[in-house]
């Protein structure tokens, strides 16, 4: 018998899934200079370097509006990730 709460997750099988029920398809993160002069040795930095790279070709305009977008959000010396995410939440690409 399978449980309910089971039937209803959308589990992609990921170590540390997040199992949630209706995940946004995009998260944004932020990540500071400190954070990132960790480097793999923080998990939430290795994680992102582990994803695949999403994105487009430089000539493509809504590519460039995107990256410009993404450069004004990033804090000094850090950088701006969108992270594109399964139904559960868990990332599968990224765009920097």
């Amino acid at each position: 018998m399978v449980d309910s709460h089971q039937a209803m997750s959308r589990r992609c099988g990921k170590n540390g899934c997040k199992e949630l029920k209706k995940a946004m398809e995009f998260d944004l993160q932020l990540q500071g200079e400190e954070l990132l002069r960790m480097g793999d040795g923080n998990k939430e930095v290795k994680d992102v370097n582990e994803l695949p790279w999403r994105g487009g070709t430089e000539d493509n305009p809504d590519y460039e509006c995107l990256r410009a977008e993404l450069r004004k959000m990033a804090p000094p010396n850090g950088r701006a990730v969108l992270l594109f995410c399964l139904n559960c939440g868990c990332p599968i690409s990224k765009f920097e």
